[in-house]
């Protein structure tokens, strides 16, 4: 089996895409896209 350490793994920038979700949410929410509004039936 031939070793390979980390370095050579393609880096992800994991915080970029974040707040890339967060950016496309935000704007959704703004929208008001999503929204839940179901009604309950407890008092």
């Amino acid at each position: 089996m031939p070793h390979t350490s980390d370095n050579e793994k393609k880096a992800r920038d994991n915080n970029a895409l974040r707040q890339e979700k967060n950016k496309i949410k935000e704007i959704n929410r703004k929208a008001g896209k999503n929204q839940y509004s179901k009604k309950t039936d407890h008092l």
